[in-house]
């Protein structure tokens, strides 16, 4: 018993340290700012759009504002992503929708659970907090913001992705830099569903859930 507890807390020391800070992280803000040719303005030109994420758990909150038309939620949670646009009143699954996505990597192999190589690059200081960066190539669509190669900087302590220059297999630019971000307690119902969309979630997830059984 002695030995195993031994090699029990040899195998804790030998993980890296985002692998501790994992179940660390404290509740998180973030404001950032998109920029881009990726974000089009109705006019054809590169576009910007403010971006706040917030972080508890499992649990992330993205609201996104492109302007007039362009303005959204994403609630993610779980199994399940839903996207919220203010030009709509039903929920849309948001699976695949890139925005807010990534929003936290391993501080040690950033590019291991997303499946491509990264090189570390000069770090960089973003919003007050120091940040490591990486560059990475050939990533398809798996890189922050859909993007293919570039380069992202994550926050030196917990792997919070805060800055990012890239570009997507089309060749559009895509980039992302925090000004702000802040660690205090947030409360379960910011990402709580809005009762009016309550009940159409809750139908689909059930046809979710139904279909996959069907497929098992």
């Amino acid at each position: 018993m002695k030995r195993c507890l031994i090699v029990m807390a040899w195998a804790v020391l030998a993980l890296p340290a985002s692998a501790l800070h994992a179940a660390e992280l404290p509740d998180v803000k973030i404001d950032a700012v998109l920029q881009g040719s990726g974000i089009r303005t109705l006019a054809g030109h590169d576009g910007v759009a403010a971006e706040t994420i917030w972080i508890k758990g499992d649990k992330t909150r993205v609201d996104f504002d492109a302007g007039a038309g362009r303005r959204g939620r994403i609630l993610r949670g779980g199994d399940h992503a839903w996207l919220l646009m203010s030009t709509s009143r039903r929920a849309l699954p948001a699976d695949h929708v890139r925005i807010g996505a990534i929003t936290r990597l391993d501080v040690a192999r950033p590019c291991w659970d997303l499946g491509f190589a990264c090189a570390a690059v000069e770090s960089r200081r973003i919003a007050g907090r120091p940040a490591h960066g990486w560059r990475y190539r050939h990533a398809g669509h798996a890189g922050p913001g859909g993007s293919d190669s570039g380069v992202f900087w994550i926050d030196a302590e917990y792997g919070l992705l805060l800055a990012f220059e890239a570009k997507d297999s089309a060749g559009q630019t895509h980039r992302m830099e925090a000004t702000a971000v802040g660690f205090a307690k947030i409360p379960d119902d910011t990402f709580a569903m809005p009762e009016s969309l309550r009940m159409d979630v809750k139908k689909a997830d059930s046809r979710a859930d139904r279909l996959r059984r069907y497929a098992q």
